[in-house]
């Protein structure tokens, strides 16, 4: 089923709420009293949001027809979607406000524990069963929407960026008191007495705004989540870089696995094919972003799995690995319309987008890297020198925007030219001038239109 991005942007909101709306049900009926268990302080929960345009995106394309295999196929998708959703979402708010909320990773197909796994079994195939019978209705009811009632929708979307916006400052300026505190107890001696003390913490988080706004945030957050721990502050002591899994080191891991995975698929290619072409997904560098991402995601969900059998952590590797290429596919058709491989004459494939030698050789992969690699990887992370590695992060980082940025818009404005649309802006005709056809086509090759057959490379060759 096709879908408009304005559309997608109302499943978003609508499946946010719907999401937030159940588990204030669940637990208001288990607790016999009303209980907010949202992130944010509206009635949204964006992880609900973000599963329900996945599953959308990804589920039609395994096929409509009702048979024992697509729906197999379709609940393994969802598990695993939910799986990862949930513990990427679970993860973000430990970094965010430095607490454990609810151990939400827990309750995932990559928890490590067979009560987490039955749940997330459970949660699965609701969520499977709530996609295919209630959104019919859902997208009849949205489409008879009036126009005006899109622009309700993106002022939502502005209230919910302000309101994230809102709960990330609650959770430094938590961290700064608390740092404070600390610090002040240090110092106890010279500030005198208890009485003293406890008036310099009241000036401290006074009745100005920002505090205000700090102090509702987390009583509320404190009334959803009465158990929520303090996150250990792997910073203190002696500055390491990029030390734990921070942001950091994801964005090295990024860059790493995106350029070990380009130079690999090349060779691969070279290998199978006889011909060497670029499998980059950027304009400028030799850079995959399907496998840095792919190697985020992994490293993030996989990283309670490294005290378990290696059959487990293949299990998931391969499941997970097999499930982020299918999703890939779909969602580079529906952005650029055009895909970028297709397996559809190898044995064992998924609408041409994934197959099971892929998903085993993901799976081998993720044994290697959780039980050797990331460890050897992560120590020399943070052996850079702390200056050094920050500044070089920062530098890596919005390069790669920019490079990411321009091939997006490059590849746009290459389907659109396909179409016979005429530049209407001064960056469209930039593009036009200096990135022609034939400069993109030997950047994406193995480009093509959904269907169309033959790959570009494969067409130059026959020619």
């Amino acid at each position: 089923m096709e879908y408009l991005y304005t559309e997608l942007l109302l499943f978003f909101m609508l499946y946010s709420f719907i999401g937030w709306a159940s588990e204030v049900v669940i637990m208001s009926v288990s607790k016999c009293k009303f209980c907010n268990r949202g992130f944010l302080n509206m009635p949204l929960c964006p992880k609900y949001g973000v599963m329900a345009v996945l599953l959308l995106l990804v589920l039609p394309t395994v096929g409509e027809k009702l048979s024992f295999r697509n729906l197999m196929t379709q609940y393994i998708i969802t598990l695993v979607v939910t799986s990862v959703v949930d513990f990427v979402a679970s993860d973000m708010t430990h970094r965010l406000l430095h607490r454990w909320l609810s151990q939400y990773e827990r309750d995932t197909l990559f928890g490590g524990e067979l009560n987490g796994i039955t749940v997330a079994l459970a949660k699965s195939a609701v969520i499977l069963v709530i996609v295919k019978l209630l959104h019919p209705f859902i997208l009849t009811f949205t489409r008879l929407l009036p126009l005006w009632f899109w622009r309700v929708a993106l002022i939502l979307l502005g209230l919910l960026a302000l309101d994230m916006i809102s709960v990330i400052y609650a959770g430094k300026m938590r961290q700064r008191r608390k740092a404070r505190e600390r610090k002040r107890k240090k110092r106890e001696n010279k500030f005198g007495t208890e009485g003293r003390r406890m008036e310099i913490v009241k000036a401290i988080s006074g009745e100005n705004l920002g505090n205000r706004l700090c102090n509702a945030v987390w009583k509320r957050l404190e009334r959803a989540y009465p158990g929520m721990g303090e996150w250990e502050d792997i910073r203190s002591g002696k500055y390491v870089f990029a030390k734990g899994l921070c942001l950091n080191k994801l964005l090295w891991i990024f860059i790493f696995w995106a350029f070990i995975g380009d130079l690999f698929e090349m060779v691969l290619v070279a290998g199978v094919t006889g011909v060497w072409m670029s499998r980059t997904s950027v304009i400028y560098g030799t850079f995959s972003i399907v496998w840095g991402i792919g190697a985020v995601i992994i490293t993030i969900v996989t990283q309670n799995l490294a005290s378990r059998e290696n059959c487990f952590v293949f299990f998931s590797g391969a499941v997970l690995w097999g499930v982020y290429e299918y999703t890939c596919s779909v969602i580079s058709e529906f952005v650029f319309g055009r895909t970028f491989w297709d397996y559809s004459d190898m044995m064992f494939n998924i609408g041409g987008r994934t197959n099971l030698l892929f998903c085993l050789f993901g799976g081998v992969l993720s044994v290697l890297w959780v039980k050797s690699l990331y460890p050897l990887i992560s120590g020399l992370i943070e052996k850079i020198p702390p200056a050094i590695g920050i500044v070089a992060t920062w530098a890596v980082m919005v390069v790669m925007i920019a490079d990411l940025l321009l091939s997006g818009a490059v590849l746009s404005r290459y389907v659109n030219r396909q179409e016979g649309e005429e530049a209407q802006n001064v960056l469209e005709e930039f593009i036009d001038a200096n990135y022609s056809d034939e400069y993109v086509e030997s950047i994406w090759p193995s480009m093509r239109e959904p269907g169309s057959g033959t790959p570009i490379w494969q067409q130059e060759t026959e020619q």
